[in-house]
């Protein structure tokens, strides 16, 4: 119950903003979708050898009259379900293949006020995913990303390198988001050069540490130590 109750208060902070105001005329509200959303990636996460995928597809069916509500916002709503599920996936250390796909869908057999969602793990459809075909192996994937970085401390989280780039700040649009004060906005990246990552400081007000010093850039090697405000970050890849 400990676990869950953890859970349920990082939920709380994931979804928050645009989620706070309710809409007017009661049934479903924004947060409740929100938060669906996010234990039904909690509880259909896959993991494999050295990644945790959770679903980045999701269909919400609701009646007709909650449908018809949620329309006049359903662009805001689509916006920030998906950045609630990145958001999620960083805080969680979770990988999402794809970028997040929201859905309303009418259901005729739907009471008002209630909804259901189906979710499913899809692969970004880019070039080579369409050669891959939609659904690639997931242990096949999880050999091509083994480099990642580690949030050290009581809330240990990983970050696999998935993409080119990865930017780390307070700005919820970062893609790891950390609550740290000495942490600016947009504080650094660490990016691919070739089949090797650099950190760069993005002109932080407090700048960025690696083993101790202090760095514009730096190529980064298996257990480097990077500083960021008060917060440590390891680096663990070739």
């Amino acid at each position: 119950m400990g676990i869950l109750r953890d859970f349920e208060r990082r939920l709380e902070t994931i979804v928050e903003g645009f989620f706070a105001r309710a809409l007017p005329g009661g049934g479903v509200q924004p947060v409740e979708l929100g938060k669906r959303m996010v234990r039904v990636m909690d509880e259909q996460k896959t993991v494999s050898v050295a990644n945790v995928y959770v679903p980045n597809e999701f269909t919400f069916f609701l009646a007709s009259k909650d449908v018809e509500r949620l329309r006049p916002v359903e662009n805001a709503l689509d916006k920030e379900l998906g950045a609630v599920a990145r958001r999620a996936a960083a805080s969680e250390g979770w990988r999402l293949l794809g970028p997040p796909v929201i859905r309303l869908v009418e259901d005729s057999s739907a009471a008002p006020g209630t909804f259901r969602v189906e979710a499913a793990v899809v692969e970004g459809m880019d070039e080579k995913a369409e050669e891959a075909g939609p659904h690639t192996s997931l242990l096949q994937m999880s050999t091509e990303h083994d480099s990642e970085l580690v949030v050290v401390g009581s809330k240990r989280r990983p970050y696999p390198l998935a993409k080119d780039a990865l930017s780390i700040g307070r700005l919820d649009s970062c893609d790891i988001v950390l609550s740290d004060t000495g942490v600016s906005r947009k504080h650094a990246e660490v990016r691919r050069e070739g089949d090797e990552w650099v950190i760069v400081d993005l002109n932080s007000t407090n700048g960025t540490i690696v083993n101790g010093k202090t760095v514009r850039r730096h190529r980064l090697a298996q257990g480097d130590r990077i500083e960021v405000g008060e917060t440590t970050i390891e680096f663990h890849g070739s």
